[in-house]
């Protein structure tokens, strides 16, 4: 069986590299002699149209500003996660309290937010923000710990990453009918009906080339699911008894 991975948390750059490799890989054990020779064209074929795309989008100068604004945010979430971590194992109740009480509403949006999709980040940190800005023991939960300053960052950042990835979906939509978003989607598709055809054919029609294939194709997405493992995570602290 081929390795599952889960390539939504791919950054489009490394799914493409990773779509090639596997296309590369899969044409050079002779997808014909596998009978995943059409599957393989269509998958290489979808590769080429989102390259297409994603060369277009990069072209955009909004994208690095898109990039330090996601970064951005994402340090204001840690930081914050980080504090409030802190404070929930502070000595002092007076801290401790207004610190879990915090947490447990973060709790509430799940961990990792800053590896979270983009979109999915932008509407998390609102909903964090306006629990924080609208419940009164929330406000006063960061009034009381002085975080006012970590939690303008956030919504700041967040608002200019918003704003400014309107402008380019704008932009973008202008100048391509087709998005890199669904193209990406379409190449996914290809890429487990690829998968689907090695896998069968490596039941249906075992050989050496067939095992070859799969144990290269393993240690592919193994390596990519040790670098998608690595990066930081962003974990809500569980809140800890008030002293």
């Amino acid at each position: 069986m081929i390795t599952a991975i889960d390539l939504a948390k791919l950054r489009n750059a490394e799914f493409l590299q990773f779509g090639a490799t596997i296309a590369g890989l899969t044409e050079a054990n002779n997808p014909d002699v596998l009978n995943v020779g059409a599957q393989c064209t269509a998958f290489k074929s979808k590769l080429t149209e989102m390259s297409g795309l994603f060369k277009l989008e990069k072209a955009s100068p909004i994208t690095e500003e898109l990039v330090l604004l996601d970064e951005r945010r994402d340090r204001a979430i840690i930081g914050l996660t980080s504090v409030l971590n802190g404070y929930c194992n502070h000595f002092g109740s007076e801290i401790a309290q207004p610190a879990n009480l915090l947490t447990t509403n973060l709790n509430l949006y799940g961990v990792g937010v800053a590896r979270m999709n983009t979109q999915a980040e932008t509407s998390t940190i609102n909903g964090i923000v306006n629990d924080w800005e609208t419940k009164p023991e929330l406000s006063s939960a960061i009034t009381i710990l002085g975080l006012n300053e970590w939690v303008l960052e956030l919504k700041t950042a967040n608002q200019l990453f918003e704003k400014r990835y309107l402008q380019r979906t704008q932009e973008y939509g202008a100048a391509n009918p087709d998005t890199l978003k669904s193209k990406r989607e379409e190449t996914m598709v290809a890429y487990y009906g690829l998968r689907r055809f090695i896998e069968a054919n490596g039941i249906v029609n075992p050989s050496d080339a067939s095992e070859k294939l799969i144990k290269e194709l393993n240690a592919l997405i193994d390596q990519y699911n040790l670098l998608i493992a690595s990066r930081p995570v962003a974990t809500a602290p569980v809140p800890t008894p008030a002293n």
